[in-house]
């Protein structure tokens, strides 16, 4: 019985990832735009920052000309301010807000989004991940999306290649998140949403789209959880896109500081309240493990799942640009998380505190 949920389940991820696939839209680097762009990046004490491919595309930035601002809303005291305040000295479209304190028991994403918005004046708006890296293209292709038209975009990141075991790791998150989110419209507030503040990625839209939104009355971690679950409400729909290699997340390269992540990452999820994802994660984890974990007690369906798993990430291969070796790394990464969620089960779980962590 096991076997056969395994083989249902592994088969609706294949399906769901294919069918947006096909449904989904890739940024282009041959995509103008004209307009005026406003990227906000809001950074929490959990952000991560790389400076260096930021400095790599700054020439291509400045081709962009005057249609350019990016806001850096920093929450608190955060090592990355002094790394973006080099960015700032070199580009003086980048603009820093430093918001040291702000009401008690609300979130801080949010909070800062509100305080942030009526500065916004930029045609199109997009609010996206620290750790995400855009080339001068993501900016154009996605403004020309938006404005042509006219609804909110989802754009997920292809994964940068810096080491084999760390991409394996990390492509994970973006897989899962992609085979979840835009799967059922019926289960989607359900699914979805908990998915939605997990993925990394972009989201773009028209300024009136910014501007409609009610940021006073939300007090979620996630932005993208909290613009999804808005958008849902006023039953507006959004797009999926592709960055390709034009917008790029990166990890750590040290496995070390990459493993600590992952084990805040379960931590995050617990505090944060988001069981629903927890559980997602956890059942797609066994999932992809099954056949490497059941293959002597349950040969027939572990050798059929290792089949439909081959054929997922073959498909993922061909959206994501995943290298063959991140491939066939698939299930040692896997297991790395499986292995970090059991030491943050038996260790880390008890040291937190039964609170929400609101910072």
């Amino acid at each position: 019985m096991l076997g056969l949920v395994a083989f249902v389940l592994t088969s609706l991820m294949i399906y769901t990832l294919v069918k947006n696939a096909l449904v989904g839209i890739q940024l282009n680097a041959h995509d103008e735009y004209t307009g005026t762009i406003e990227l906000i990046i809001p950074i929490t004490s959990h952000s991560e920052f790389y400076l260096e491919p930021w400095l790599k595309n700054l020439s291509s930035f400045n081709s962009f000309g005057g249609h350019l601002k990016i806001h850096i809303l920093v929450d608190g005291h955060h090592p990355a301010a002094n790394a973006w305040q080099v960015l700032h000295e070199q580009l003086p479209f980048i603009e820093i807000h430093s918001f040291l304190l702000r009401p008690l028991g609300r979130e801080a994403v949010p909070w800062m989004l509100e305080q942030i918005a009526p500065q916004i004046k930029g045609d199109v708006v997009i609010i996206g991940d620290p750790e995400l890296v855009p080339t001068v293209h993501a900016f154009k292709s996605l403004g020309h999306l938006v404005s042509n038209r006219q609804k909110a975009f989802f754009v997920l990141p292809q994964t940068h290649k810096q080491n084999i075991l760390g991409e394996s790791i990390a492509v994970i998150n973006p897989t899962l998140a992609l085979a979840s989110i835009f799967g059922f419209r019926r289960i989607r507030r359900n699914v979805s949403h908990p998915l939605v503040s997990i993925a990394q990625g972009w989201m773009g839209m028209p300024l009136s789209t910014f501007k409609s939104f009610d940021f006073h009355r939300i007090n979620i971690p996630s932005w993208k959880e909290a613009l999804a679950k808005g958008w849902d409400m006023e039953n507006k729909t959004y797009i999926l896109a592709f960055g390709e290699k034009h917008l790029l997340r990166y990890y750590p390269e040290n496995l070390k500081v990459h493993l600590n992540q992952l084990k805040r990452f379960w931590g995050e999820l617990w505090t944060k309240g988001e069981r629903t994802g927890l559980f997602l994660y956890l059942a797609a984890l066994l999932i992809w493990l099954f056949p490497l974990l059941f293959f002597f007690s349950h040969p027939f369906w572990a050798i059929a799942g290792l089949m439909l798993l081959i054929l997922f990430r073959f498909f993922s291969k061909i959206i994501f640009q995943d290298s063959w070796g991140a491939m066939v790394l698939h299930f040692v990464s896997c297991l790395i998380w499986l292995g970090t969620f059991i030491w943050w089960a038996t260790t880390g779980l008890k040291a937190l505190q039964p609170n929400r962590d609101y910072q």
